[in-house]
């Protein structure tokens, strides 16, 4: 399974260690750091203390998972063929390469890939 930085976040966040055991892209790590940072100065439900904690929790299950980086040439391409942002379609495109499944809490991403790779949530 390739997860986004999304399912890894709620899987942390619902304490689902044990379903970590796939692959995700580079990006993740800084995609996750950012959704620590929205949690802080956005949403303010943890204070920078309590962030450090939980960026501390998800750069460690990064260091479980398999950690690959697509084609970049064909992340672009796939961006613009279906409308997605680089970002999304950098998953999108390792569960292309890889004959996966995409796990992501992202409704709008799952809608627009629908048929084209399996997409599940947590």
């Amino acid at each position: 399974m390739i997860f986004d930085a999304s399912s890894i976040f709620v899987a942390i966040k619902n304490l689902k260690l044990d379903v970590l055991r796939g692959t995700t892209c580079e990006l993740a790590k800084f995609e996750l750091g950012n959704a620590v940072w929205k949690e802080i100065n956005i949403h303010k439900s943890v204070n920078i203390d309590e962030g450090l904690k939980i960026l501390d929790v998800l750069m460690k299950a990064l260091e479980t998972m398999n950690v690959k980086n697509p084609n970049w040439n064909e992340v672009l391409k796939l961006a613009v063929k279906h409308d997605l942002t680089f970002y999304d379609a950098s998953y999108v495109q390792l569960a292309v390469e890889s004959s996966d499944v995409l796990v992501t809490e992202d409704k709008k991403l799952s809608e627009k890939i629908k048929g084209f790779v399996d997409v599940i949530c947590i």
